[in-house]
């Protein structure tokens, strides 16, 4: 797997497992103080989160799963559900199906199916019935079922170009053969001599009773990348050929080629790749010429932990390093005065570079919410373009870790709330694809961070009636702009009509605020209703070395 694709996979695991250790503390607390609002808000934000990270990395049965979940709570929080003994344990086995799903992310384990769909049952029933429903709703049953053998049969070759640039546009391969698991039986091979150190060919045979154009669809996004051929019109993993060489499945092109030409039913031979469709990145030499497109990712993860303690080693040593310039000031140590001041030029550079070593660019967490973009805006029917600007821009890794949470809730939030229908917008003479703009820049001594969109814009009257159904204002206050915007960022506070799996539960906007006030920063939200909203962060640099200039006067 591409190294920067991992990088995020096991980011992904290590924040999930998190999340899901201090779900696991509130829960403990909560049946001590089943009436502490503040657990179990704080076990609803980690689920919402659980649920929008997992969907951004392709963890759609997890995503899935947690929206199910999310039901519960919401039940709950009406006062339609009581969080009772069974409530618990149900919730505890479901963080330890989810800690299995992170293994076994396409559910393939039939223990796991089994466990999925009773887990999914329990909650339809009891959200039904308020009460734990029959043993016959516990039936085991698989949870789907990738056999499509309706139609007529056909058996295609594709073969499949995987370069660098499919993983800076976010493309998940995974998801893509997971979609291609659906229309048919398959296996893969690398194509050795089609691959080098940064694209991967791959040959992929394909039995399925689909048209080309429903396989074609599956490629959407990167038809560039791939070629499709018919090579039979039967199913050839049923021919004699293909069960006796199973165990034994050929690498190369031409392995392929005699491996058809043997089968009972050989028709069209497979087309052989022309290397001009699909040509390598480039030579050696052309390489070493060329300028190539790529992040930098020749850098190196640091448990945190080992940064503050090496920060600590740099405190101390400019510590001492000016008591000794200090003490050394007297004519008598004027033979020492050229290695204490050498000292002194050392400590300053190694403390530069430590703080330095502790700073990552905003570029590290943007790049996922490409992904983020893509999915949530063909799940809403959308269109929706991210633009960047100044994500070079470099803070605290420990910031940079505690963003990632407020900038998916406010993405998600102006894709669903802010950014119109592609119909909406022409009506209103806006181009059909909305803009979400993140811009970073250092100001003082302070980092901004703006997400911005072209959308509808906040509507402040539907907030104030809001905050009176809610009993936050009387119908006679009459609140400022800025009061206003407040109020969206209040646990449970949404203006939605109805409840999607994106949003409509309030609790994402409360995430933002919380994260962002933990960082010592605050939030500014400005919106003009009809043209767009923007969320600007203000947060402070972390500055654990200060340089001081001391003026004596006399005495």
């Amino acid at each position: 797997m591409d190294p920067i694709l991992q990088r995020f996979r096991d980011k992904f695991y290590e924040e999930a497992n998190e999340l899901m250790d201090q779900m696991e503390k509130d829960l403990l607390e909560l049946e001590k103080t089943p009436d502490n609002q503040e657990l179990l808000e704080s076990a609803f934000r980690a689920m919402h989160t659980i649920k929008g990270v997992s969907g951004m990395y392709g963890f759609n049965f997890i995503s899935e799963f947690t929206h199910h979940i999310e039901n519960i709570y919401q039940a709950i929080c009406e006062n339609k559900l009581k969080f009772d003994k069974d409530i618990f344990d149900f919730i505890f086995n479901s963080l330890d199906h989810i800690r299995k799903l992170l293994l076994d992310e396409k559910l393939s384990d039939p223990n796991n199916q089994d466990n999925h769909k009773l887990l999914i049952n329990y909650i339809t029933a009891i959200l039904k019935q308020n009460n734990k429903p029959s043993e016959e709703t516990f039936s085991s049953q698989q949870v789907y079922n990738a056999d499509n053998t309706s139609g007529k049969i056909a058996t295609w070759h594709i073969l499949l170009r995987a370069d660098e640039k499919i993983y800076f546009r976010s493309i998940n391969l995974i998801k893509i053969f997971r979609e291609l698991s659906q229309l048919g039986q398959y296996q893969i091979s690398r194509l050795d001599y089609l691959s080098d150190l940064e694209t991967d060919a791959w040959s992929i045979i394909l039995s399925s009773n689909s048209r080309y154009d429903e396989i074609e669809d599956v490629f959407l996004f990167i038809k560039d990348n791939f070629m499709l051929t018919k090579i039979s019109d039967s199913n050839l993993f049923d021919s004699y050929a293909f069960q006796v060489k199973k165990e034994k499945y050929p690498e190369d092109e031409k392995s392929i080629l005699d491996y058809i030409e043997h089968t009972k039913n050989n028709a069209t031979k497979i087309k052989v790749v022309d290397k001009e469709k699909f040509p390598r990145i480039g030579t050696k030499d052309e390489q070493q010429t060329l300028p190539v497109d790529k992040p930098n990712i020749k850098r190196i993860s640091v448990d945190p932990a080992k940064l503050d303690n090496l920060i600590y080693i740099v405190n101390e040593l400019i510590t001492v390093n000016s008591q000794l310039m200090q003490h050394t000031n007297g004519p008598v140590f004027e033979s020492l005065r050229p290695y204490v001041e050498k000292i002194n030029i050392l400590s300053n550079q190694f403390r530069n570079t430590a703080l330095k070593i502790r700073l990552v660019p905003l570029s590290d967490i943007v790049l996922r919410f490409q992904r983020l973009v893509r999915d949530l805006s063909m799940l809403l029917h959308k269109k929706v373009e991210l633009m960047t600007h100044g994500i070079d821009t470099e803070l605290d890794k420990n910031v940079i870790d505690q963003l990632s949470d407020p900038l998916m809730h406010i993405i998600r939030n102006c894709i669903d709330h802010g950014i119109e229908s592609p119909d909406q917008r022409i009506q209103k003479g806006k181009p059909e694809t909305g803009v979400i703009k993140i811009s970073a820049f250092h100001s003082g001594n302070h980092t901004i961070i703006k997400v911005e969109d072209d959308g509808t814009g906040i509507n402040c009257e539907k907030i104030r009636l809001k905050a009176i159904d809610k009993g936050i204002l009387k119908p006679t206050d009459n609140p400022t702009k800025k009061e206003l915007f407040d109020y969206i960022f209040l646990p449970g506070f949404s203006t939605a009509q109805s409840l999607t799996e994106v949003s409509g539960r309030g609790m994402g906007m409360d995430v933002v605020k919380k994260k962002i006030r933990d960082l010592k920063g605050n939030v500014i939200v400005e919106s003009l209703e009809g043209k767009g909203t923007s969320f600007t962060l203000k947060l402070q640099h972390s500055v654990p070395i200060t340089d001081k200039f001391l003026v004596k006067v006399e005495d």
